[in-house]
């Protein structure tokens, strides 16, 4: 009973202080991306960990289709349950699906972009081979891979982010990371895998400014990868 009123009161607390802030921002950058390298009217987006409060993707949707006049399809999966799958699944937008995670291997779909936003070191950085396989697979069947995470810098920023985390993700039983990579780290990490680096952005500017040395914009970094295509 007092862990689920916790869980009520984080999550009324971060939409009180942050909002929308993070996911428009996110999306805005996103929808950059997506048409600085993809000029066709229609667009095949994956969204890999997408969460169970999706705002990203549905302001990424909202602007490509209103602004960019785009036609927009969206695969969306992560650990839903049936219950999740079908309240998701009512959203009335048509071109938005949701799926359950372990459905992903069913799907022979290619995709003009992927997203996996903040979902790495959820999985646990440690875990090496698995997060390899799991790129490695989501750039065979996508033109670009978009990776949004973290990067620390020591001790002390890692237990400021591992803060961030709980509260962000607590009300959710999304479990809060030990560790997070540094810029050296996930540059070595790439390399193990099937792909190439075609963009970086490193420090992005996510929170609000309130939030002091919560909102440091070096704490969130963009890589986009591509895999490697012999012609």
């Amino acid at each position: 009973m007092l862990s689920k009123l916790l869980k009520i009161l984080l999550h009324k607390l971060r939409n009180l202080v942050i909002g929308d802030f993070r996911s428009k921002k996110l999306s805005a950058i996103i929808v950059e991306k997506i048409i600085k390298y993809n000029k066709k009217k229609k667009i095949k987006i994956l969204d890999y960990g997408s969460g169970y409060q999706p705002k990203v993707i549905y302001f990424v949707n909202e602007s490509l289709m209103q602004l960019y006049k785009k036609k927009i399809s969206i695969d969306c999966y992560d650990f839903y349950s049936k219950k999740d799958l079908k309240k998701l699944n009512n959203n009335k937008k048509n071109n938005i699906a949701f799926h359950s995670i372990n459905s992903i291997k069913k799907n022979k779909k290619k995709y003009d972009f992927c997203l996996i936003n903040d979902v790495i070191h959820h999985i646990g950085i440690e875990k090496e081979k698995l997060i390899i396989g799991i790129l490695n697979n989501l750039a065979d069947v996508s033109k670009i891979v978009f990776i949004k995470d973290h990067f620390q810098q020591g001790a002390v920023s890692n237990t400021i982010i591992r803060i961030m985390d709980f509260l962000g993700n607590y009300f959710n039983d999304v479990k809060t990371p030990k560790n997070y990579y540094s810029i050296k780290t996930f540059e070595k990490f790439i390399k193990k895998t099937n792909s190439k680096i075609i963009e970086r952005v490193i420090g992005i500017k996510l929170y609000p400014s309130f939030l002091l040395f919560m909102s440091n914009p070096k704490f969130n970094f963009i890589y986009l990868i591509k895999k490697f295509r012999i012609k």
